[in-house]
């Protein structure tokens, strides 16, 4: 099973950010067992609205609020998932494409990778 997750929260604007990040850690290590029938996978991972701020390095709120950024490419590097931008918010609100891992994405390429996806989860 495939399956597309959208973010579409800031890091510092509660903890659905570290909630999907929790998610997708383990969705990708049980697409990795051999006992999960559907062989699931985490196509990509889609960032919108205020969710583009979790690729800005080094902005943490809170105390104790991980810096996400690092914890996502981390994670990309680790099961290969595609972290993705939506071109128009990361220009709006970030100028530039931060490096290190995350691509802009337009709305028709996050609307064919939905199409070829089992589910999509947002938060």
């Amino acid at each position: 099973m495939k399956v597309l997750v959208i973010v579409n929260t800031s890091p510092w604007g509660g903890s659905l950010g570290v909630t999907a990040l929790r998610l997708v850690r383990a969705m990708s290590r049980a697409g990795l067992r051999d006992d999960v029938r559907d062989g699931l996978r985490v196509a990509a991972v889609y960032f919108r609205e205020e969710g583009v701020y979790q690729a800005v390095p080094g902005r943490v709120d809170e105390a104790g609020t991980p810096v996400l950024r690092d914890a996502w490419l981390e994670l990309m590097r680790e099961a290969g998932v595609p972290l993705l931008l939506c071109s128009s918010a990361a220009q709006r609100r970030l100028g530039v494409c931060p490096e290190g891992g995350f691509r802009e994405a337009g709305r028709a390429e996050v609307l064919e990778l939905m199409r070829g996806c089992d589910r999509v989860v947002v938060f």
